[in-house]
């Protein structure tokens, strides 16, 4: 148990927080989470990653980030880092946000959303916006919970009351990660990140 990594976790929501604990879970030998920075949006990331990359000497830290607008990850990163990134800084970005990540799991969803798994895309990273996809699928669903927590209730709101605290109840209950990874390279890559990685 000595060699096990404490990771401080960086994210842009509750959402984005609960998937990055349960890839954490992937490997129960390797990692404990020792703390969070639950932040509001991406603002927060962009503004603090500098000093989030140095505190890594201390301990390794793990930020995800949704690539939201830019045209591909590099562009991000072009913009947000201009800095030489410490060894123990996990840097991962979402294509083109978390929502894609839960959308790669198709029957998973289906079964929460109570669906059919063929209204669920196929290329969850290829989608413009995966969160109105998402929303768009929760409009369908036959779980009356469902389409009034997720589903925004009026043209100024952007998602549901209970958006995150629903999702998040996905993701920690049947969100397969293994069948989601075969469908989404980023987050095959993030997986494979955590996995291969040794602190310096």
């Amino acid at each position: 148990m000595s060699d096990l990594l404490y990771v401080t976790l960086i994210y842009e929501d509750d959402l984005s927080g609960a998937v990055m604990s349960q890839l954490l879970k992937k490997f129960p030998d390797k990692y404990r989470v020792h703390e969070t920075y639950p932040g509001n949006g991406f603002g927060y990331l962009k503004t603090n990653i500098r000093g989030f990359n140095q505190a890594s000497v201390v301990n390794p830290h793990f930020m995800l980030a949704d690539l939201d607008n830019y045209g591909c990850p590099l562009e991000l990163i072009d913009d947000w880092i201009n800095f030489e990134l410490n060894p123990n800084f996990i840097f991962r970005i979402a294509v083109r946000e978390v929502e894609a990540w839960l959308l790669a799991d198709r029957k998973g969803l289906a079964r929460f959303f109570k669906i059919s798994v063929d209204r669920i895309p196929r290329d969850p990273d290829g989608l413009p916006d995966p969160k109105s996809t998402l929303i768009q699928l929760a409009k369908h669903s036959r779980r009356r919970d469902i389409r009034e927590e997720i589903v925004p209730i009026n043209i100024n709101a952007k998602i549901g009351p209970n958006y995150n605290g629903r999702l998040t109840e996905f993701v920690f209950n049947l969100w397969n990660i293994e069948f989601a990874m075969s469908q989404s390279d980023s987050l095959r890559r993030a997986y494979e990140r955590l996995r291969d990685f040794q602190p310096r």
